[in-house]
Parts: structure tokens; C-alpha cells; sequence
């Protein structure tokens, strides 16, 4: 059985960031101090910035950073998605309780996916406007509402009863488990709860995007997420890219890819694929890897490095030293018949007439 190496690296990857996420929001609520501000949760997402910026009017201190992430995406592709995104993470590991689910077609699943865009553009168009409803689409905010509006109240008042009904029950007053819910009191379990009427609204959001990874492996990040419209439009041309020598074509990883970013033809939609990594070893001859796209597969002589043929290094050497020399040409390059300038970088026919006559 072949050690899935690269998965158990993301798998790794999503549940740290994914605890980071927890422990930020945790830490946010008295008596707890954090060591991170809760601010680079939001930082790091270009949705909330670049929109909220937009609509108020204003570059907002993290900026830097959500164009780090962009230009890392550029080099990378969708990585934020599948590797970071906490709100990913917990679609695939609910996804993962079920194993049969539906499979949308190529051509269903290509205009499925275009709804997202539809929904940045709507969300961008009412920041233009001065109105900001990003927060209600944004993935790492619809994660954010649900740890603390349900989760965190819902953990905090549960441990809190068990070890008060613990205690109570058996006379533990001067043992160990008191002294540990007296150092939880004042940590974690001190946190003050309260309850906020629109709660069971955001639970309900949630719990639907959750549910639907049951039905449709991630339908949410696929086809609704705006962020992931943004990292996908930005990961179309990006360095790192799938490729597979030798195909079957038996169609495993089409139908097992998490994103549907596999395509009839078994190409792909670079644009989609969040390296999940999963079709490295759904490939039966292990002929799916990823690479750079400059990189190349070998050294040996090929056609295009013959010399019939104008090879990418020649075409580009060809291509800037053209430029450099017409850079440095005067303005008024050559002249006419009848001795009077004609205009440089301006396609002439044969025997053209005087500048002004022409």
C-alpha cells in the first residue's frame, strides 16, 4: 500500500491551522491573553480586506498581508483552500463520514462552479456602493461567528456542568479534580457566556454548508465561496501545475477528485484544483504528479531545441534584442523620395507619399 506522504502532510497542514484558528478565538475572551492578535485571522483574507477597504474608503492596516497571499497563490495555486482554510478543513473531515456521494457531470459541474463568481461580483458591487456583505459570505468569518456563537458557549457550559455535577456527586472538594476545575475556572472555562438572539441563524448557515459535504464533496467551496472565487481566478496561471504521463484513462481521479477540477479529457482546471493531492494516489500506475511549470522533464534533445526549429530561449533573445534596438531608433527614422521624414514604428506601403501628403 503506497504511504501517502503528501496527503498526511496537508491533513497535518489543516489541522494545525485549523486548531491556530480555534486557540485565536479562544483567547480573544477574558481572562485568556493570546499570543496572537485575532486581527491576522481576517488579515490574511483578501475578500474582507481588499471589500472592506473598498467600501469604507480605506487601506486598512493588514493589506500587506492578503497580498501576500495572493501572489502566493499566483506561484502556488489555490493552496489557502486546501491547506489552510479552517472552514475547508471541517467540510472534509464531515465529508469524510460518507463515502458515496453525487458526482456532478463535466458540463454540469463547469457552470455549477461560475455561480461563485456571480457572487463575488454581487458582493463587490455593493462595497462599490458603500455596503459591506462580505461578512455574510466569507468563509473564515462563517467559521469565526460559529466557534463563537455556538462552539465556544456550547463547550464552555457543558465542561462547566459536568466537572460542577463531578464534584457535587461524589464529595471531590480537596482532591485533584476540584484543584483542576479551579485552574479551569480561571482560564479557559471563566470565559463569560452569553447568548445572542440571531445564534441559532448562524448555527443554521453553518450546519447546512456542513451537511452539503455529505451530499456534494465540498459543494460550498466549489460552487458558492467568493474567497474561493478569488484564489481560483488568481490560480489559473499559477507555476505549480498537475501533470500525468502514460494515462489510462480509467477515470479515478475525475471521479474522485474532491473539487470536480478534473475534466472529461482528464485535463484539469488548474483554476479549481486546491492540491488536495489526493490524485497522486488515486493514479493506479502512479503517472500524476505535481511540478513547476518552467521546469523541464528532461534534457534530451527535442524538437523544439532543433535547429529547423526556433526554440523559446532563441525566440526570447530574438524578442529583447529587437526591442533594445528599436528602443534607440530616432523618431524620424527614414526618409521619403523627396527627401522629407517619414514617421518611424508606422507600417507604410511601398512608394508612400510625404508625411503631410499622406
Amino acid at each position: 500500500m503506497t504511504t501517502k506522504k503528501l496527503v498526511w502532510i496537508r491533513q497535518f497542514s489543516q489541522t494545525v491551522f485549523f486548531s491556530l484558528f480555534l486557540y485565536i478565538l479562544w483567547s480573544t475572551t477574558h481572562p485568556l491573553r493570546g499570543i496572537f492578535s485575532p486581527t491576522i485571522l481576517f488579515e490574511i483574507d483578501p475578500l474582507v480586506v481588499f471589500l472592506t477597504s473598498l467600501s469604507e474608503r480605506i487601506v486598512l492596516p493588514g493589506f500587506i498581508f492578503s497580498i501576500l497571499m495572493i501572489v502566493l497563490t499566483v506561484i502556488l495555486g489555490r493552496f489557502f483552500c486546501g491547506w489552510v482554510c479552517p472552514l475547508g478543513a471541517f467540510n472534509d473531515w464531515v465529508g469524510s463520514l460518507k463515502k458515496k456521494k453525487i458526482v456532478p457531470k463535466d458540463a454540469a459541474n463547469t457552470k455549477i462552479r461560475k455561480i461563485k463568481y456571480g457572487i463575488l461580483a454581487l458582493v463587490a458591487i455593493f462595497a462599490l456602493v458603500g455596503v459591506q456583505i462580505a461578512w455574510v459570505f466569507d468563509p473564515l468569518v462563517i467559521m469565526a461567528r460559529f466557534v463563537s456563537l455556538n462552539l465556544i458557549p456550547i463547550v464552555t457550559l457543558m465542561t462547566d456542568k459536568l466537572f460542577v455535577l463531578t464534584i457535587r456527586g461524589f464529595g471531590l472538594y480537596d482532591g485533584m479534580i476540584y484543584d483542576l476545575y479551579r485552574g479551569f475556572k480561571s482560564s479557559w472555562l471563566g470565559i463569560h457566556v452569553y447568548y445572542f438572539s440571531n445564534s441559532w441563524i448562524v448555527f443554521l448557515f453553518f450546519l447546512s454548508i456542513v451537511l452539503a459535504s455529505l451530499a456534494v464533496r465540498r459543494l460550498w467551496c466549489r460552487i458558492l465561496c467568493p474567497l474561493g472565487a478569488i484564489y481560483a481566478w488568481m490560480a489559473k496561471t499559477a507555476l505549480v501545475e498537475r501533470k500525468t504521463t502514460s494515462c489510462m484513462d480509467c477515470g479515478i481521479c475525475q471521479s474522485k477528485c474532491r473539487m470536480g477540477a478534473i475534466l472529461d479529457d482528464l485535463s484539469y482546471a488548474k483554476g479549481e484544483c486546491i492540491l488536495c493531492m489526493d490524485c497522486i494516489y488515486d493514479c493506479p500506475n502512479g503517472q500524476t504528479a505535481f511540478d513547476w511549470t518552467f521546469r523541464k522533464k528532461d534534457k534530451s534533445p527535442s524538437l523544439e531545441d532543433s535547429p529547423s526549429r526556433l526554440s523559446r530561449r532563441n525566440f526570447l533573445i530574438l524578442l529583447f534584442s529587437s526591442i533594445s534596438v528599436l528602443g534607440f531608433r530616432n523618431r524620424w527614422g527614414r526618409r521619403s523620395d523627396r527627401g522629407s521624414p517619414i514617421t518611424a514604428g508606422v507600417i507604410r506601403p511601398p512608394g508612400a507619399l510625404e508625411e503631410k501628403a499622406f
